[in-house]
């Protein structure tokens, strides 16, 4: 039909303004950075769940954003074909998925979760990937280091699982994490104890964004690092759509710039956005805040 085109990113005829939707290749094929998805929030118990649908929404407002980069080849390599109701099936394909993408196609693979435990599963991923010292450097309003009795599966034990079940050795910290009024006391206690730094928002406030970066730059040295923000490290005024919002976090503003400038500096193999919980958004802000984010990751074709 003469007035029917493809799908578009756009609705403005300016042929300057190229959009990613627009030059991203879909299939599983090679390129500078890719992109993947999972679907999964298995582990979101005694939170809000739904981060199973960010992958798709994230990706909208991804694909509507100006291509801002020069001779970058961006691959969307699809989904992770999660296993409901199976959370290792689950993590096994996705460590599986990121060591293949790893294994010689994509120089950065952007991962957008799904709950904290598809962070878990890509760090499995680029661990099977690479045969060195690995760095997980996380922004999170939480330590998710929880030691739990009884019940099954929960996001809040991520970090206890990468730094006991993954890599002993790995540099871990977390940045952002609340005071004691968003987190059990003894938390930060465990955190001690599993090696893990952490920086509290009040501490990241004192010593300021450049002193922070600086600090775990220098701390990673020549480790092989993974980037991974759960997006309730954002104060719920800027990131509604969230897991488990806390009060007090980051702007948005301010998180762009961190996750700008860590990812330039570490270069991570691995970037991952989780927790961005769609049905409780409020008119995408989340979602958007979240493609802004992913963008700024982008560290190829920087200097």
């Amino acid at each position: 039909m003469r007035f029917v085109r493809e799908s578009m990113y756009k609705f403005i005829k300016d042929p300057g303004d190229i959009r990613i939707g627009e030059v991203v290749k879909r299939s599983w094929v090679s390129g500078d950075v890719g992109i993947l998805g999972i679907p999964w929030d298995g582990g979101a118990v005694g939170t809000r769940p739904g981060s199973r649908l960010a992958p798709a929404r994230v990706r909208s407002w991804l694909y509507s954003s100006p291509y801002t980069f020069s001779n970058v080849s961006i691959v969307d390599l699809g989904d992770v074909d999660v296993v409901v109701g199976d959370h290792n099936e689950t993590w096994r394909r996705v460590e599986e998925t990121v060591n293949e993408a790893l294994g010689g196609l994509v120089r950065e693979l952007i991962v957008i979760g799904g709950d904290s435990t598809s962070s878990y599963a890509a760090f499995r991923g680029l661990r099977k990937a690479v045969n060195g010292r690995l760095a997980y450097v996380l922004l999170d309003a939480h330590p998710d280091v929880r030691v739990i009795t009884e019940g099954g599966l929960t996001s809040g034990q991520v970090i206890r699982w990468i730094r006991g079940g993954v890599d002993s050795n790995a540099y871990i910290t977390i940045i952002g994490v609340r005071p004691p009024h968003s987190n059990a006391p003894y938390l930060f206690d465990e955190a001690r104890k599993l090696g893990v730094t952490i920086y509290t928002i009040d501490q990241v406030d004192s010593m300021g964004i450049n002193a922070v970066v600086n600090e775990v730059v220098n701390n990673i040295g020549d480790r092989v690092a993974h980037l991974s923000i759960n997006l309730d490290v954002v104060d719920p005024a800027f990131a509604p759509g969230v897991n488990s919002p806390s009060p007090g976090g980051f702007m948005s503003r301010e998180v762009i710039r961190l996750v700008r400038e860590l990812s330039v500096r570490l270069r991570p193999r691995v970037f991952d956005v989780v927790e961005v919980t769609p049905p409780f958004d409020v008119n995408d802000v989340t979602s958007m805040l979240a493609s802004a984010i992913i963008v700024n990751a982008i560290w190829v074709g920087k200097t």
